[in-house]
């Protein structure tokens, strides 16, 4: 379910309205508000975005982002963070790229989401379609022709004869 957003929030005031607004939007997502929850459903939706606030457990949301980060090279992570935490990621050498510091509006938040979820279902289709274009290359190269087509001066129905009468001696 890569169109799924997983959503971790301690908050469930400030989880449900993200939570709301993405469906509003359409967009499918699952809210949860312990660590473990939200881990065990990465990796069974496998997303390509997470929301997780931090606002009041940026402690606890450390160690999880260290981790993530190495096990889920490619999962995109926005994060909800106090104003006043934001160098407590640098110091633990945590990116600061796609942080929302709090307060944030969330009209304005959602919009930059569904945005970020748009780029992300296009860079998907264009991997998609280089994907199979290099996929029928592939095939293409790797097929051989039998060798009753490789004689042109018979008939299709004659080379076949000749190649099974070949293989049963």
């Amino acid at each position: 379910m890569d169109d799924m957003v997983v959503i971790f929030s301690p908050d469930t005031i400030r989880g449900n309205i993200i939570h709301k607004s993405l469906y509003w939007h359409g967009q499918k997502s699952k809210l949860f508000n312990k660590l473990y929850e939200t881990e065990a459903a990465i990796l069974s939706f496998q997303p390509k975005l997470l929301i997780i606030d931090t606002v009041d457990c940026l402690s606890k949301t450390i160690l999880f982002l260290k981790t993530l980060k190495q096990n889920q090279p490619n999962l995109r992570v926005i994060k909800l963070i106090d104003s006043k935490t934001l160098d407590d990621l640098d110091r633990h050498q945590i990116s600061t790229i796609g942080c929302y510091p709090d307060p944030f509006d969330p009209e304005m938040f959602i919009d930059n989401i569904l945005e970020i979820i748009d780029d992300i279902k296009v860079s998907k289709s264009n991997s998609k379609t280089e994907n199979s274009v290099q996929k029928e290359k592939v095939n293409y190269v790797e097929k051989e022709i039998p060798p009753f087509f490789q004689d042109v001066e018979l008939k299709w129905y004659e080379r076949l004869f000749y190649w099974i009468r070949d293989l049963t001696y």
